[in-house]
């Protein structure tokens, strides 16, 4: 398909108005569109804290600074980076409620964070939370909110 001069310039300036924007975006609006952030780059790249990747169609986070190495990436160094996970988005569920997945500790349920688990709806009442809903001992951690 080709753009007409005027329609390329219009292009031009909505993808540099979102590149701007990108690194603003909070967690759950970043996580589902990762080609708004850099690719990870292996060859001596600096990365800060906090800055954002997209790697093999996944966004990731810079859990520490570093400077970037070939055998360093995202999916093989889980303490350089943690997936940035979307715990507001139902995905493919109609209902919009994601079903519980055991995170990591780098991106663990934030406090009110709502999944689903075993036939049952539950929210997060802490933040950090890696605990599975309704396991034993949880009771403090997560509140079943309903039946599905």
């Amino acid at each position: 398909m080709a753009f007409t001069e005027e329609e390329e310039g219009k292009l031009r300036a909505i993808i540099a108005i979102y590149d701007g924007q990108a690194p603003s975006l909070s967690d759950d609006v970043a996580a589902r569109c990762p080609a708004l952030f850099a690719a990870w780059d292996g060859n001596g790249h600096s990365y800060d804290d906090g800055e954002r990747v997209s790697h093999e169609g996944v966004l990731y986070v810079c859990l520490q600074a570093h400077t970037s190495q070939p055998d360093w990436s995202p999916t093989a160094a889980p303490s350089l980076w943690a997936k940035v996970v979307d715990y507001a988005s139902g995905g493919d569920d109609p209902s919009g409620i994601p079903e519980w997945v055991k995170p990591d500790n780098e991106n663990p349920y934030p406090k009110g964070a709502v999944v689903r688990h075993n036939g049952k709806v539950w929210e997060s009442l802490v933040d950090n939370n890696v605990w599975e809903p309704g396991a034993q001992g949880t009771e403090t951690v997560w509140r079943e909110i309903s039946e599905v």
